[in-house]
C-alpha cells in the first residue's frame, strides 16, 4: 500500500546556504559597526606630541583635524545607535531614539576624558548589547512599524540647544582634558586619559590600556 506523504513532511523547514549567508553578513557587518564605534568613542580624540621642553601639545595640523572631524565623529556615533534602537523591537519613539542615542554618546565621551574603564564599557555594552538583540533573539520590529518609526525620526526637529548640547560638550570636555588634565595634572604625577601613564613600563606591565596613551 503506499504511503501518502503528511502535511509535515510535505513542509519541512529546510535551510539553505543563503539562509546562513545571510545571517553571516548581518553579524559581520553588525559588529564591524558596535567596534568601529566603542573603539573609536572611549578615548579623546586630539593627538598630542611632546615638544622639546617636554610639554605635549597638539600640532596645528592635529587641532585642525580634530575640529574638522569631530562634528563627523559625533554624527557617525549618534547615527550607528540610532540604527540599532530603529531597527531594534523596543518602546522608544523617534524623539526619544533621538534624545537616548545623543546621551549615551555625551556620556561615553565624558568617561572617555575622566575614566576610560568606563568609557570603554559603556561605549562597548550599550551597541554589542543592543545587536545581540536584534541578531540573537531575532527582536527586529517588522517593516510597516519600522517605517512608522523612522518617518517620526526623521520628522523630528533637533533644537539648536540639543545640537550645541552635544558638539559643545565634547569641545568643552576636550579643553579642561587638555588644560586642567595634560597640562596641570599629569605633570604632576597624576594619571591622566590619553596620557602615558606614571610608573608603568610596557615591557613588563604590558600594553596601555583604552585611552591610555598620547599618539592616538
Amino acid at each position: 500500500m503506499p504511503v501518502i506523504p503528511t502535511p509535515a513532511a510535505a513542509q519541512s523547514p529546510v535551510v539553505g546556504a543563503t539562509d546562513i549567508l545571510d545571517y553571516v553578513v548581518l553579524i559581520v557587518l553588525a559588529m564591524w559597526i558596535a567596534v568601529i564605534v566603542y573603539r573609536s568613542i572611549q578615548r579623546p580624540r586630539v593627538v598630542l606630541t611632546e615638544g622639546p621642553d617636554g610639554v605635549w601639545r597638539p600640532t596645528r595640523r592635529d587641532l585642525v583635524q580634530y575640529l574638522v572631524s569631530i562634528p563627523f565623529l559625533l554624527t557617525l556615533w549618534s547615527g550607528a545607535l540610532i540604527f540599532i534602537l530603529v531597527v531594534g523591537t523596543n518602546n522608544l519613539t523617534g524623539h526619544e531614539i533621538e534624545a537616548v542615542a545623543a546621551a549615551v554618546v555625551i556620556s561615553a565621551r565624558l568617561f572617555a576624558h575622566i575614566s576610560p574603564e568606563r568609557s570603554h564599557e559603556l561605549s562597548k555594552t550599550v551597541p554589542l548589547t543592543l545587536v545581540t538583540l536584534v541578531l540573537i533573539s531575532g527582536s527586529v520590529r517588522d517593516f510597516e512599524t519600522m517605517g512608522a518609526v523612522f518617518d517620526e525620526f526623521t520628522r523630528t526637529e533637533i533644537t539648536w540647544p540639543a545640537t550645541f548640547l552635544v558638539l559643545g560638550t565634547e569641545l568643552l570636555l576636550t579643553a579642561l582634558w587638555y588644560w586642567v588634565g595634560v597640562r596641570w595634572l599629569w605633570p604632576r604625577g597624576r594619571n591622566v586619559p590619553g596620557m602615558p601613564r606614571h610608573g608603568v613600563r610596557p615591557d613588563i606591565d604590558g600594553p596601555p590600556q583604552p585611552g591610555e596613551g598620547a599618539g592616538h
